[in-house]
């Protein structure tokens, strides 16, 4: 598993030994050309949109990192601007990743290319998704779950929202806005916060790392069932 510093390290995108997705590039499945080439896109572009929303979480991290000591935290205009940006872009690229990694899944275990949405994919789970591979269905389960969760603001709200209400990444698409502040916490700490609902906040920072892991399981599950599958075929 790479961490987050080796995601942004590793800037050579089409090296097939840093890309995340390399061992699922060249497949033994027989499609037609025009499906491999938008399959091995959308793998390539989720190789870039993970970087990037790794390489945001690192600067949100810096950002805390340089200010959140003491009582106060002197959130001067240029800090907020650059930890806006960098939250939002955080929130884009991840959902981003996940839109573009499940689109290459399906087009891997089905032929189909007409699956380009994330949120479209876990309404649908487990009753409509047939082809999901039997590994991954534990996972996909507690990822419905949390979907469904009416009980607390999840990690995936985050990207996808709820029936009830918008994502934080719709409030950055179509809104553009999210709201980060500060407060004063245990210890009279000053600390970052990040506005999850109308009545609910979270610490910017464990948030931001709760989103980045869960969004680098599924991609890291997705990987592993191609990759299986592969051998599966070349043992036939």
């Amino acid at each position: 598993m790479k961490t987050v510093q080796e995601l942004v390290c590793d800037l050579s995108y089409s090296d097939p030994g840093t890309h995340i997705f390399g061992e699922c590039r060249r497949i033994k499945r027989a499609y037609e050309p025009k499906i491999l080439g938008i399959y091995g896109q959308r793998l390539d572009a989720c190789n870039v949109k993970i970087r990037f929303a790794a390489k945001s979480y690192l600067e949100v991290q810096d950002i805390v990192g340089e200010l959140e000591h003491g009582e106060f935290i002197y959130f001067d205009d240029a800090s907020r601007l650059n930890m806006t940006f960098y939250v939002e872009s955080f929130l884009i690229y991840s959902r981003a990743a996940l839109d573009l990694a499940v689109s290459a899944y399906h087009t891997y275990f089905t032929g189909d290319t007409n699956l380009d949405s994330f949120h479209g994919f876990v309404k649908k789970i487990p009753g409509e998704v047939d082809w999901l591979p039997g590994n991954s269905k534990r996972l996909w389960s507690a990822v419905h779950k949390d979907y469904n969760s009416e009980d607390c603001y999840t990690w995936i709200h985050a990207l996808v929202g709820t029936e009830k209400g918008l994502s934080l990444r719709d409030l950055v698409v179509h809104k553009s806005n999210v709201v980060i502040d500060t407060y004063i916490g245990e210890n009279d700490k000053g600390r970052f916060y990040i506005g999850l609902t109308r009545d609910s906040m979270g610490h910017i920072v464990p948030w931001l790392d709760h989103i980045f892991n869960w969004t680098w399981k599924i991609l890291l599950t997705i990987k592993r069932d191609i990759v299986n599958a592969e051998k599966a075929l070349g043992k036939q």
